[in-house]
């Protein structure tokens, strides 16, 4: 196999995993998946490469951008968006069923992240974090952007309020916040077989900024489409 190609022998108790395949074959794979090109479903390819970044760190990724306004409007559902802090997103840490871990999120605001919720008629019913410098991504690496951007990551919605566009707003509504600071546009970066954020992303007006993916592992080993590599955002390990 050359450099860029790459082989997984796992075994367990779901079966056996034996793939040997060339990133460049499996990242224009996703393209052409997401385009209808291929007679894969979109459920089989979602198994796929959950299978493969669970026991391969195999990721690939969908950047989309887009613009900020400062005139953003949220949805009229009585939902109340607003920035918390580092102590309010600590004690939601008490509900696992927000996936928020306390040291990760001590880490995210020493890097000076901001965390935003969503809350209907007092109840949070989710959350999104934005960046402004280099942040984590899984398996160790870590995504870079220009500075002019704000970085969109791990949004998460309570399964009793999703299908409301409460994840699009949520991407939105700091908008005059970043532009403030210097922001003119918001990145987001989506695992490309996750449909329901990929469809958030498009609700909020984000649009298609091409494809990037790595190979976690000792080395990381990372790729991108011309779109996203013109566009300055990469992935890295810190040394």
């Amino acid at each position: 196999m050359s450099g860029w190609d790459y082989e997984i022998r796992r075994t367990g108790p779901i079966g056996a995993l034996n793939i040997a395949f060339s990133i460049r074959q499996m990242f224009q794979f996703t393209v052409t998946q997401e385009h209808g090109s291929t007679a894969v479903s979109g459920a089989a390819y979602a198994r796929l490469m959950s299978r493969l970044g669970q026991q391969g760190r195999l990721r690939v990724f969908r950047i989309f951008r887009r613009r900020l306004q400062a005139d953003q409007q949220i949805s009229p559902s009585r939902l109340d968006c607003r920035l918390l802090s580092e102590r309010d997103v600590l004690l939601l840490c008490a509900d696992s069923s927000l996936e928020l871990v306390p040291h990760k999120v001590q880490a995210a605001y020493a890097r000076g992240d901001q965390c935003a919720g969503a809350f209907h008629d007092g109840q949070l019913a989710g959350y999104c974090w934005f960046a402004l410098s280099a942040a984590p991504q899984m398996d160790g690496a870590w995504l870079e952007f220009p500075p002019h951007v704000v970085y969109t990551y791990k949004s998460y919605v309570r399964p009793a309020f999703r299908g409301r566009g409460i994840a699009a707003d949520l991407y939105r509504f700091a908008d005059a916040r970043y532009l403030e600071r210097g922001r003119t546009h918001a990145v987001i970066c989506v695992e490309s077989h996750n449909r329901p954020s990929i469809a958030a992303a498009k609700r909020s007006g984000f649009a298609d900024a091409g494809y990037a993916g790595y190979l976690g592992g000792a080395r990381l080993r990372a790729w991108a489409s011309r779109a996203a590599a013109d566009y300055g955002s990469r992935f890295y390990v810190p040394e």
